[in-house]
């Protein structure tokens, strides 16, 4: 009977321990899974300022083309209105050009 009590003291021994080591394996899990949760966070935390970078450069990039476009478009407007003054001041050549002949002409 001695010998019984023993071996069931052994068994239950054995399974406190065994649940013990569980339990340790469990916490060292929690542990790591807490610690990967945390590096993950870390990580989008340090994206989140390099996409606003990105994302500021991306606005100053597309305004400084808006302005190209004003500038370019302001100078084809002012060529076509030096185009437009060169052809009324040839034309009034023409016309100036035209009455001095007629008035020789008389």
């Amino acid at each position: 009977m001695n010998e019984l009590t023993q071996e069931r003291s052994r068994i239950r021994a054995s399974i406190v321990k065994s649940a013990f080591q569980f339990h340790h394996i469990a916490s060292n899990m929690n542990e790591l899974i807490q610690e990967r949760s945390r590096i993950h966070a870390s990580i989008v935390k340090n994206a989140l300022p390099a996409h606003q970078f990105a994302s500021d450069m991306n606005k100053l990039t597309q305004e400084r083309s808006h302005m190209h476009a004003g500038i370019a478009k302001s100078a084809l407007a002012n060529q076509e209105i030096a185009s437009n003054m060169n052809e009324l001041t040839q034309e009034g050549s023409r016309i100036y050009a035209s009455i001095v002949k007629s008035a020789l002409a008389n």
